[in-house]
């Protein structure tokens, strides 16, 4: 019995020394756990910069992994800063923003994150939202856009207008009678050379006559209401040629006005975009033709052709006749009374055309600068907003940074998620001002070409006007 119980006694001693082994192997690894992570902890700086570890314990953890439909399913790395910051906005962006909200969010955080995972944390939660200020940046139109109508008869026109000048004269029978010792018919020609070489220099200009040819008997009525013919057909800078083409016309027969406007119609290129009629007579219309109903429809056709009527020593109810078919034309009836009220009359027209190019020029100038003041306005008030944006954002994330300081201390890369944060806001801030000076730039240069092509189309224009009508 008794060697039994010493048997029992040594069996236990044996048991026992076996599981206070086990015990002893286990608690080897306690102290090499301790020891490894002693090792890779980075040392502290005097700037508390850190360098991130390449452990495991860096990694996030399961509880703080973003859902999948977060900002943070895509690495930062893939995205351009300015695609960055066209992101959705923070969970407490703008005027959601909640000092004590935003403490309680960052207090859930861990503190075993990288720097990188921490500043997309902190994002989620303050960034705010720039993306009407970019996508305004990216779609904004620098193009400066003045369209002032120019005058009719402007003595240079640009490519995209051609103007079409018709002179009609009256060649009638009573056109022989004189004024002052010198024929109506002379007066009229001379004048209208006169009229004709001060015309647009690229302007499209006929010349037509009517009545010329007949008498002013009954038997020959028809011939001569039939009678119209362009006896001259150039541009602006060819009018001296009409001299020639004038001597010939001879006052004859009798005065068929309608047919002569109807006529313009033939006379007209159809690309011109301006067009009009000046008519030289001393009587009405003789033949039966409703020329009232034919100015209108000049004025009323795809050119607008606007009919001018110069009453050249016509008795009362001629000039009211007259100035029916002026009104419906969309032009004014003038009365002369001999030469040189004739020539007055068209050297008024332009003194009259010489104010309007002035008027058209102070007006484009003065619309090309509204425009620009309005833009560049548009621009700064863009760039001002964003970068205040950009501050007020830096604000917060910074003190959103202070709150996992007062809570983790050196623990957390603090110092990379100041770089990283300051980064992103001189970024916004900067790229506000790099493309708002770009766009004011181009405004501006815009605004300065539209400005220039007013001031010296119009300095051309009344320069040769005022030239013309000097010699």
């Amino acid at each position: 019995m008794f060697r039994r119980s010493i048997f029992i006694f040594m069996m236990l001693i044996l048991f026992l020394a076996g599981c206070s082994n086990e015990t002893d192997k286990n608690a080897l690894k306690i102290p090499d756990s301790s020891d490894s992570t002693q090792s890779i902890e980075p040392e502290k700086n005097p700037s508390n910069i850190q360098t991130p570890s390449g452990s495991d314990q860096n990694e996030p953890s399961s509880e703080i992994q973003s859902p999948p439909d977060s900002n943070q399913s895509e690495p930062q790395t893939s995205l351009t800063d300015e695609e960055t910051l066209m992101k959705p906005p923070g969970r407490f962006a703008g005027s959601n923003y909640d000092e004590q909200k935003v403490k309680e969010a960052v207090d859930q955080l861990p503190n075993d994150l990288t720097a990188d995972q921490y500043t997309e944390e902190l994002l989620l939660l303050l960034a705010e939202d720039y993306r009407s200020y970019i996508t305004t940046f990216k779609e904004y139109d620098t193009e400066v856009k003045v369209d002032i109508e120019r005058p009719n008869g402007n003595i240079t026109l640009p490519a995209s207008r051609k103007l079409h000048i018709s002179i009609l004269l009256d060649a009638s029978g009573s056109m022989k009678a004189q004024i002052n010792g010198k024929s109506k018919m002379d007066s009229a020609k001379e004048a209208i050379q006169i009229f004709a070489d001060k015309l647009p220099e690229n302007a499209e200009v006929s010349l037509r006559v009517y009545g010329h040819k007949g008498t002013g008997s009954q038997k020959d009525k028809q011939v001569s209401c039939n009678s119209t013919e362009e006896i001259f057909h150039g541009q602006g800078d060819q009018t001296n040629q009409m001299k020639t083409a004038l001597q010939g016309v001879k006052p004859a027969g009798w005065t068929p006005i309608a047919n002569a406007l109807e006529s313009v119609k033939q006379d007209i290129n159809p690309e011109t975009t301006d067009s009009v009629v000046y008519v030289v007579s001393d009587g009405i219309e003789t033949c039966g033709g409703n020329p009232v109903q034919i100015a209108k429809e000049l004025n009323q056709s795809k050119v607008k052709t606007v009919v001018n009527i110069i009453g050249f020593d016509v008795d009362n109810e001629g000039q009211k006749l007259l100035r029916q078919v002026a009104s419906s034309g969309g032009g004014e009836f003038t009365s002369v009374n001999n030469d040189e009220s004739l020539k007055n009359y068209l050297n008024k027209a332009y003194i009259k055309l010489l104010g309007e190019w002035k008027t058209w020029q102070i007006k484009g100038e003065g619309e090309a600068n509204t425009q620009v003041i309005r833009k560049q306005g548009a621009i700064n008030t863009t760039e001002m907003d964003m970068q205040i944006l950009a501050n007020k954002e830096y604000d917060n994330l910074l003190a959103a940074l202070r709150v996992l300081e007062t809570k983790y201390g050196n623990d957390i890369p603090h110092g990379e998620i100041w770089m990283q944060v300051t980064n992103r806001k001189n970024f916004a801030w900067n790229y506000a001002r790099d493309t708002g000076r770009r766009l004011y730039d181009e405004v501006t240069k815009n605004g300065n070409q539209v400005y220039d092509d007013y001031k010296n189309e119009g300095d051309k224009n009344i320069e040769d006007l005022e030239n013309k009508q000097n010699n």
